[in-house]
């Protein structure tokens, strides 16, 4: 599996047969460059919800380029008739479109391959992403994080807290599900999350280090860090037990292989 850090908290991640994009974006302060593809493997274009750091309208035309493209998008991105209009959106693009709903499972197929996607709420809008085919997993988890945010208050944080422990308990039992159903390994491949240095050093790391501590993770590929990659080793530094499932993103366009 190739995977692709392609920008902020956009990743391409090439499976076998088909490829999944996630949260692509063509706005200047976020966007990168997409690497060519293979025009006859599919493509899943993923969105996890509607800030302008995570959706675009534009990535709809990815479909004139490749035309086994499909979407998937969170019902935050509210895709009304007006709204695709406004957006340019074809009418061809919003038929291959699948809005998930959070906490819904689908079952579909890429190339042949069976796909399950499963949308888990966010802590914030919109969806986290868990996908399971070719006897692998994959999570994106948009802006899915523990936000610990001390300007908000004591009473934010606290439920702040309680919701993403709670997400990540689903995510857990979701992977264990999954593994236990198609008789696979009860670890995610690769898990995208944040890693947000905007929270500052003492709650950054929050999120990931509970992620990494209560669910199967083989690759962590910190993300949402504004281009402030000094976030992922300060991050190791502070958590040596976990540094070595962290993958060390050092600027955007990076290819790893997992």
């Amino acid at each position: 599996m190739k995977i692709t850090f392609i920008a902020h908290s956009a990743f391409l991640v090439e499976w076998d047969k088909f490829y999944t994009l996630f949260d692509y974006v063509y706005e200047p302060d976020y966007t990168g460059t997409l690497p060519p593809l293979d025009p006859q493997k599919p493509l899943l274009v993923f969105s996890s919800h509607s800030h302008e750091d995570h959706f675009d309208g534009k990535v709809f035309g990815l479909l004139e380029q490749y035309p086994l493209t499909q979407f998937f998008v969170s019902r935050d991105t509210r895709l009304t008739e007006r709204r695709r209009k406004w957006l340019g959106i074809s009418d061809e693009a919003f038929a291959r479109t699948t809005v998930l709903r959070p906490d819904s499972i689908l079952l579909t197929e890429a190339a042949g391959e069976e796909l399950s996607v499963r949308a888990i709420k966010s802590t914030d809008i919109g969806n986290a992403y868990l996908l399971r085919a070719e006897g692998k997993m994959v999570y994106h988890g948009g802006d899915l994080n523990w936000w610990h945010w001390e300007s908000e208050g004591k009473a934010y944080c606290n439920n702040m807290a309680v919701h993403y422990k709670a997400a990540m308990e689903k995510l857990a039992s979701a992977v264990r599900d999954e593994a236990a159903d198609n008789g696979i390994a009860p670890a995610i491949t690769a898990a995208m999350a944040p890693l947000d240095p905007r929270l500052g050093e003492e709650a950054e790391g929050l999120g990931l280090e509970w992620l990494l501590k209560n669910v199967e993770v083989l690759h962590a590929f910190p993300m949402h860090l504004w281009k402030r990659f000094e976030t992922i080793d300060r991050f190791r530094a502070a958590y040596p037990a976990l540094a070595a499932r962290v993958v060390r993103i050092t600027a955007d366009g990076e290819i790893f292989e997992v």
